[in-house]
């Protein structure tokens, strides 16, 4: 009992010493976090999605063909009445996926986070320069998300401290940087008072804009075999070339260097220790091992008639990536066609984009993985 008034005067000394603090500093505070405060408003609809349980997809370039029928946001959506969010845009890599939801990271998260990752093989070749570049970075990190990350998330401080030497190792890209990205972890966690009014002020803001809502599925029933050929009839034409991908992208992409000596091109590695995607691959794995509902990865494909040299060393890594995801207990949803005849038409539109089949495809995984 008496541990327990312990506590609870602690608490409330706590409680004083903060509203001092924002009484005397208030004018400091509030000029500190106007920026801040309305940036918060973009991270609270993504952090109330993934305590909530509505389907996450994590994904990059995929996303954004919106014209498509069956790709995720507009099918479940649309079509199914199935609530889901997809996040990301083209060069949204592993390693801005795992800032996020570190920012991210709570009981509720942890608890209820239903979340897809689309792994893209494009992501881990290059020469060794590959994985997450600034730009990218900072769109989804934003000053909202840095403060949540450093002040208000759970995760542990092996991660805080991770991504501000990411931002550190990448500073002099950085245009006008402000506040947040100035300064180093050590120097923001040795300011406890500052810290206290920090947190204070970014729960404050979310308690007064959070709606509590808990998302339910009960599994949908059709005709995959039906959904497959609906998907055939609704891709774009490819009839002007044997690779299975659309007619304008042949002619815009693929045709001028047909003729050419390095076609089909080489698929570009890295070696393994050099390879930054895939080190980044292995952390946000780590990250995602406390979630209760366990992920879903999905690793997408390479057009084999396109990317046909040095294939067998991507194979390689592919088969790897999928041991290091079922090592930690995670579903992994292969459609990387390890060589031709593993390669179905329809699956991809272009040479390494989803088709409407692919789409299906995956819907089909996130449905039986997320509504059993």
């Amino acid at each position: 009992m008496n541990k327990f008034f312990i506590n609870v005067f602690a608490l409330l000394i706590s409680t004083f010493i903060v509203g001092i603090g924002v009484f005397l500093f208030k004018n400091e505070i509030l000029n500190y976090y106007d920026k801040s405060l309305e940036s918060l408003k973009k991270t609270n609809e993504l952090q109330s999605d993934l305590e909530s349980g509505k389907i996450v997809v994590f994904g990059s370039s995929e996303l954004l063909n919106s014209n498509q029928k069956f790709i995720p946001q507009n099918y479940f959506n649309n079509d199914l009445k199935l609530p889901l969010r997809v996040q990301g845009n083209e060069g949204h890599q592993e390693f801005v996926i795992l800032s996020q939801l570190a920012a991210l990271e709570n009981e509720k998260v942890k608890e209820n986070a239903k979340v897809v990752i689309l792994l893209s093989p494009s992501w881990f070749t290059g020469n060794s320069d590959n994985g997450t570049k600034i730009p990218k970075f900072l769109e989804y990190m934003y000053p909202g998300m840095m403060n949540k990350l450093y002040f208000q998330s759970s995760v542990d401080d092996k991660f805080k401290i991770l991504i501000n030497e990411y931002v550190r190792k990448n500073f002099n890209l950085i245009k006008e940087p402000g506040y947040i990205y100035t300064h180093t972890f050590e120097e923001f966690k040795e300011n406890y008072f500052d810290n206290q009014i920090k947190k204070f002020i970014i729960n404050v803001y979310e308690n007064r804009n959070k709606i509590s809502q808990t998302v339910s599925y009960q599994k949908p029933k059709f005709d995959y075999e039906a959904l497959k050929i609906e998907a055939k009839n609704f891709e774009l034409p490819s009839n002007n070339n044997s690779f299975g991908i659309n007619n304008d992208n042949y002619t815009k992409f693929i045709e001028p260097t047909v003729n050419k000596e390095y076609f089909p091109f080489t698929i570009i590695l890295p070696k393994i220790e050099e390879n930054q995607e895939y080190k980044d691959f292995l952390l946000l794995l780590e990250l995602l091992q406390n979630y209760k509902i366990k992920p879903l990865f999905i690793m997408q494909d390479l057009n084999p008639y396109i990317f046909a040299k040095n294939r067998e060393e991507m194979n390689i890594l592919v088969s790897l990536i999928k041991s290091k995801v079922e090592e930690k207990g995670f579903e992994y949803f292969d459609m990387w066609s390890y060589k031709k005849e593993d390669y179905e038409f329809g699956v991809l539109t272009d040479s390494v984009h989803l088709g409407e089949l692919g789409w299906v495809k995956v819907n089909q995984k996130i449905i039986e993985h997320f509504m059993q």
